[in-house]
């Protein structure tokens, strides 16, 4: 799985040299490799996930009509059109995983032209992606109304923002610009939640302001600010990238927890989102492999999972173990069986002394016997005469030409059907027949 995000979405439209942050895993749980690298040097990789800054998405709760799949988009854009800043045609929708019409839900919102920018640069590059996801989702997402908070103090451009989502939605504010300056008491929440310097994609969603205290100023060293938390430390995690982490920690009187930017986008990647839907849906086939490859990855790697990874082990274990048993039961007795032959052999025949393939040294052994006490066998020309006297009275012979079991017969008097009746007759009783105008051609099969 390759992560990956634009270091600077404020860029009006991404290059091929424009930089993205990834993060690459090979079993969705633990980040293997990661770092920073234009579009085109991107480490290749067929699960390739689109993680949208909080900056670049705003959220709406929205209670969706029960109205059929192909008019939600439209109900939407008839929701929230005074909702939102920019016409509803030029943003991408989508909606909350595992809803349905009729349900009370998170809709997110973003530039569509922008979005369709970063995904055909992402497939001219040879890197597709086959997901698109947020950094950070309500948490109230799913149906419950209640959930934890989560603020993540990041670096994005010359900015630090301190980003926060809560069962009331999501929204960033900066905590210092171009390294010089820090956001205080003026900075209202949700005033930057917008796309780029020039365009947005609307207001904020709505979000009360008890989720933090209040902006008070320290003594003594120009214009800092410290934003203090008020909100349940039980339900509550704070997140900083470690280039900034004391910043962070100055500013919002607070400890903050170390999450590098790659532990990050494999976090986003581990959620159920998935923004490509509407015009920007993958096909069928795309999200049916992306949902299985999901699902192993989950299977195989998460701890909720782990007695059901032992039991299905222990039950490979113990089925490779029965097959086993049952293979070596069946072997001892087919070996018991050979021994048996083989001393039928020895005992019947005691000098044949080497034992290579019992039933056919036991056949030669008879034939050789039957020569020489006179009795007809398979291999004689009589038995093959009397045969065909047997089975087809009328056959006359023009012609016998014979060696060492076998035999060229000419025969006559018999029509065609006749005579493949007859060659049937003798290849049930052993015998290898072929004709070849007008020729029988016999040969006892070798014992």
């Amino acid at each position: 799985m390759l992560i990956l995000t634009p270091t600077n979405f404020s860029a009006a439209m991404p290059t091929s040299t424009s930089v993205l942050d990834w993060a690459l895993s090979s079993n969705g749980r633990v980040v293997s490799d990661h770092g920073g690298c234009a579009l085109s040097l991107l480490p290749a990789d067929d699960d390739v996930v689109l993680m949208l800054p909080p900056r670049l998405v705003s959220w709406h709760r929205v209670a969706l009509p029960k109205v059929a799949s192909a008019r939600v988009k439209a109900a939407l854009d008839g929701m929230l059109e005074d909702r939102l800043l920019n016409d509803p045609a030029e943003l991408h929708m989508a909606l909350e995983p595992g809803s349905r019409p009729g349900q009370t839900l998170w809709v997110a919102a973003c530039n569509k032209a922008w979005l369709q920018a970063w995904l055909q640069a992402l497939e001219a590059a040879g890197r597709p992606a086959t997901r698109i996801v947020p950094a950070l989702w309500p948490t109230s997402a799913g149906g419950s109304e209640y959930g934890e908070t989560v603020h993540w103090a990041h670096d994005e451009g010359n900015r630090v923002w301190l980003s926060t989502a809560s069962p009331l939605g999501v929204r960033s504010i900066p905590l210092r610009e171009n390294g010089s300056s820090t956001y205080g008491a003026t900075s209202r929440f949700g005033t930057d939640s917008r796309f780029g310097p020039d365009s947005s994609f609307g207001p904020a969603s709505t979000f009360g302001d008890s989720s933090f205290g209040s902006l008070g100023s320290s003594t003594g060293r120009g214009p800092e600010y410290t934003l203090t938390a008020a909100s349940d430390p039980a339900t509550t995690s704070w997140f900083a990238d470690p280039s900034i982490i004391g910043l962070a920690e100055q500013v919002c009187n607070q400890r903050f927890d170390l999450m590098p930017t790659a532990d990050w986008l494999l976090r986003c990647a581990q959620s159920d989102w998935n923004l490509a839907q509407f015009d920007l849906r993958l096909s069928s086939g795309a999200r049916r492999t992306q949902r299985m490859r999901q699902g192993w990855r989950h299977f195989a790697s998460a701890a909720p999972w782990k007695p059901a990874r032992w039991a299905l082990a222990a039950l490979v274990l113990t089925v490779l173990g029965g097959v086993n048993a049952m293979a070596w039961k069946e072997r001892s007795a087919l070996q018991a069986k050979q021994q048996a032959i083989r001393q039928t052999l020895q005992s019947t025949f005691p000098e044949v002394g080497l034992v290579l393939d019992a039933p056919v040294q036991m056949q030669r052994e008879l034939t050789r016997l039957q020569q020489a006490s006179g009795t007809l066998s398979a291999q004689d020309l009589e038995g093959m005469l009397a045969f065909i006297a047997t089975t087809e009275p009328g056959a006359s012979l023009s012609s016998i030409d014979f060696l060492s079991g076998e035999a060229r017969l000419g025969i006559g008097g018999l029509p065609e059907d006749r005579l493949m009746a007859l060659q049937q007759a003798m290849a049930s009783r052993g015998w290898q027949v072929s004709s070849d105008s007008g020729m029988l051609n016999v040969q006892a099969k070798a014992p």
